[in-house]
């Protein structure tokens, strides 16, 4: 009786091991390498127009011996009769005797194209076999953009950060969930980026499905980032391209069916009916000088170390096209960053310049904040969503300090008025009035500082001196939130800040700090500064009167400095 109980639940627990534990077996039977000989006739599964599978015959010319260190042991060499080979065509199962032998995987450029190498099956069977948790041949799945033309600098810089080569697509497709999920050996697939108004993503075709609902295609790497959670879809192939280079299928993307789990080197491997997280996105764009507004709206995967690069790209490249132009002029960039354990959203507005590339220019701050989000390790961040609005005019929208005019001399605790000129690009100059406060325990010289926000930060003493660190994501966030912006205004007054941090800190231990710990514990007296965050300490200025801010809608320049002598 107990050895019955034993065996039930051993087989329950079976029963219930989880697919992605299970070795990959597919549906259909295989032909292992050996086997194989050279003349060998067998065909292969593909779509060549529509969704309906074509067989094309094959004819086996040799099996290739790989070096002991490769992922894959051996790649086959076939030839395709009667048809050529095609990107887009990457993952097509190849059959001999009605055997499963592998899947198309690559071909060369500037030659008949009917030449292929073949990724033998065994390989790629082992893909699911890695953990999820975190040649001179031409692949064929080539990466399609389509809503945004891949000429736009942006496309060309985010196409050299992937180390692929984009393609310009016919649209968009349909990218709704659907509900029909599962596909077949030789059915198109498409594995996705982006997806919404613009759309990103690479066509090829599966290989093997299995019992659980997984399956096997491309018969290379996509990106070959390994472990991953990228929407995957069928496609709707429109017709094949002939080209003396290399041919190509039209693809557009027909559903999304599932998520690709592995990106590997012998092949990219998931399951159909289960989706994975995605990144929302959406870019507003304004022309002030033509008074027109464009919208669009998109979906991006959710990968901590590539999002970021894909809003960027995306964005930049909506704005060049929406724009019609690129060079200099003036920018407004309002990023909002919305999602889990960030309950009131984080929002941030800038102003940029240039008289070179302003969209450039614009998107280094956005570049840099949505990095820092999506790759801070301190609290989850999914689901998430990002929202860029931008308004440009080709006009210099600056505004540049000119004179300051205040005080000489003051007494400690005393209130000082400041009048400062403004002048716009090619106007008449302007004024503005402001009160500040002389610190109270100031002695000498006080330098009162008139600056625009991006020309000389004050910056984060604290972290920079390494005596504090960000222990949060809300503490980051609100840094970023008290940055200077280029939009700002700002006086200082600086009462006692001769020398550096370092000086200050040698000359400290020097003369030996006042403090009650022992000896060899001693730390120099610091400035308030050095004990605070940006935003700690500009909250601290402004109460005390010692710092002003004001915002404007120009970019602000220049940088001018007074004097003023204290008496005691």
């Amino acid at each position: 009786m107990c050895r019955r109980v034993i065996i039930l639940l051993a087989l329950i627990m079976l029963l219930n091991v989880p697919a992605y534990a299970q070795r990959f077996i597919p549906l259909d039977p295989i032909m292992p390498v050996s086997e194989l000989k050279a003349g060998m006739s067998g065909y292969m599964l593909t779509v060549l127009k529509g969704m309906e599978i074509s067989r094309v015959p094959v004819k086996i010319v040799s099996v290739i011996p790989q070096k002991p260190s490769k992922i894959y042991r051996e790649l086959i060499l076939v030839k395709l009769i009667g048809k050529k080979l095609a990107q887009g065509m990457s993952g097509s199962p190849v059959y001999v005797q009605g055997k499963l032998i592998g899947a198309i995987r690559s071909g060369w450029q500037n030659s008949d194209h009917t030449l292929a190498l073949v990724m033998p099956i065994e390989s790629m069977c082992e893909i699911h076999e890695y953990d999820d948790v975190p040649s001179k041949a031409f692949t064929l799945s080539p990466i399609t953009l389509t809503g945004l033309s891949v000429n736009t600098s942006a496309m060309i810089e985010l196409s050299q950060k992937l180390g692929v080569t984009f393609m310009q697509g016919l649209t968009s497709g349909n990218t709704e969930v659907t509900s029909s999920p599962r596909l077949s050996p030789g059915d198109s697939i498409s594995a996705m980026l982006v997806w919404g108004d613009v759309e990103l993503s690479a066509a090829g075709v599966v290989t093997a499905v299995d019992k659980f609902g997984r399956f096997l295609a491309f018969g290379h790497d996509f990106l070959k980032r390994g472990k991953v959670a990228y929407p995957s879809g069928g496609a709707y192939i429109h017709d094949i391209v002939d080209s003396t280079s290399f041919p190509v299928k039209l693809a557009s993307t027909r559903g999304i069916n599932g998520t690709i789990t592995q990106d590997r080197e012998n092949g990219i491997a998931g399951r159909f009916g289960y989706y994975a997280p995605s990144v929302a996105g959406e870019f507003v764009f304004r022309d002030l000088d033509r008074g027109t507004e464009d919208k669009y709206k998109f979906r991006m995967i959710a990968d901590e170390f590539l999002t970021d690069e894909l809003l960027e790209g995306v964005c930049k490249g909506l704005a060049e096209e929406s724009w019609g132009r690129k060079g200099q002029g003036t920018m407004s960039i309002n990023l909002r960053i919305d999602g889990k354990n960030v309950p009131k959203g984080f929002a941030r507005k800038d102003i940029f310049f240039s008289d070179k590339n302003i969209i450039d220019e614009a998107f280094k701050q956005v570049k840099i904040i949505t990095s820092a989000y999506l790759s801070q390790p301190f609290a989850e961040i999914m689901p998430a969503g990002f929202c860029v609005t931008a308004e440009v005019t080709q006009n210099p929208k600056v505004l540049l300090i000119e004179d300051v005019e205040t005080v000489t001399d003051a007494k400690p605790g005393e209130s000082v008025d400041v009048t400062v000129t403004l002048r716009g690009w090619r106007t008449e100059p302007i004024t503005r009035k402001f009160t500040l406060k002389i610190p109270d325990d100031a002695s000498g010289v006080v330098e009162m500082i008139v600056r625009g926000g991006g020309t000389q930060s004050m910056g984060q003493a604290g972290i920079n001196g390494g005596w504090k660190t960000i222990t949060s994501l809300e503490r980051m966030l609100t840094e970023f939130r008290f940055a200077d912006g280029n939009n700002q205004l700002i006086i200082e007054l600086n009462a006692d800040r001769t020398g550096d941090i370092i000086s200050k800190i040698k000359n400290a231990r020097k003369k030996g700090a006042k403090t009650t710990k022992k000896k060899e514990d001693r730390e120099p007296d610091l400035l308030p500064e050095e004990e605070e965050y940006l935003s700690e300490t500009k909250e601290r200025r402004i109460k005390e009167g010692t710092l002003k801010i004001l915002n404007s809608e120009y970019y602000v320049d220049g940088l001018m400095r007074r004097v003023i002598h204290t008496e005691n």
